[in-house]
Order: structure tokens, then C-alpha cells, then sequence
């Protein structure tokens, strides 16, 4: 593993306490908070970690067999928002949801502090919904693009906290 492996690792691990930071001092009422429209913080804890979780399936698969096909075309036969209540992230409470997160995180990244360097550049096979090219991930791009979500989704929640001053 590279120093450069090792720093998205040490990232990567505290995806869950970001999370958990974001909402922190939050009463349940609050978790249903939202800017009037769009998913409310409850939602957005939900869709990040179903998120993180998903990706987490599509690295393992990549892992084991480099050049495939990420399998997520059935993903994206849904809007997100559809995906949100049909997984009821509305009403789902979110410590268990965290917990599992803080477990699949610590595995994911002592799965990947374990593999040698060169599986970093395994990559899966994607078409955007929209995009008429398939698009290669490599095992880095996807932890990065699990940083960025969890940059984006944070971001959502402390917006939705300043508009309602908590």
C-alpha cells in the first residue's frame, strides 16, 4: 500500500464520525427537518450510507474481478427520491443505520489496507444514466467518490441546521 493509499484510508474510516458530527445534538424532531422541500436530515443519513454501502458490494466485485460491469442498471430504473421511500428513510430510525455503517467502513478499510498496491487499479465498467460511453472506475476512484459524497451530503444537512438555527 502507498502513502497515498494509507491517507484516503485514514479518511475513508471517518466517513461514519463525519456523519455522526453532522448530526449530532439533533432530537428526532430535528432529524425531519428540511428547507421546505428536498429529503430532510433523517433522509439524507439514510441515502448517504445506503449509498456508501452499495459502492462498498461493487468495490468488492471489482476487486475480485477486475474490468467488469458494476452491476447497477436496476439503481438506476428509479429516481433517488423513489429509492428514499421505498426504503422508508423517512421513518427508519438512524443508530442503527450508523452503527452499521461504523462496522462496513472498518471492513472496507481493513479489506483495502490488505490488498496489494496494484488492485488500487482494479476497475469496474459503468454507463451513466444519460451517457451513451461506459465510464472506468478504479478501486481509488470510488473511495474518492465516497469522500465527495459524504462532502456533498453533510454539506445538505448543515444547510437544512443553518435555515432552522440548529
Amino acid at each position: 500500500m502507498t502513502a497515498s493509499h494509507d491517507s484516503l484510508l485514514k479518511r475513508t474510516l471517518k466517513l461514519p464520525e463525519r456523519l455522526e458530527a453532522a448530526i449530532a445534538g439533533l432530537d428526532e424532531a430535528q432529524l425531519d427537518l428540511t428547507l421546505g422541500a428536498g429529503w430532510s436530515i433523517r433522509e439524507y443519513v439514510h441515502h448517504t450510507v445506503d449509498g456508501e454501502l452499495m459502492w462498498e458490494i461493487f468495490l468488492r466485485a471489482i476487486l475480485g474481478q477486475d474490468g467488469i460491469e458494476i452491476p447497477i442498471t436496476w439503481y438506476f430504473g428509479l429516481e433517488q427520491e423513489q429509492w428514499g421511500r421505498r426504503w422508508a428513510y423517512g421513518k427508519r430510525a438512524v443508530g442503527p443505520t450508523l452503527a452499521l455503517f461504523h462496522g462496513s467502513t472498518a471492513s472496507l478499510v481493513e479489506l483495502l489496507r490488505n490488498i496489494p498496491a496494484e488492485d488500487w487499479e482494479h476497475s469496474g465498467r459503468v454507463t451513466w444514466p444519460g451517457d451513451d460511453k461506459e465510464t472506468r472506475l478504479t478501486v481509488r476512484d470510488i473511495v474518492l467518490m465516497h469522500l465527495g459524497h459524504m462532502d456533498q451530503h453533510t454539506a445538505d444537512i448543515q444547510a437544512i441546521r443553518t435555515f432552522h438555527y440548529c
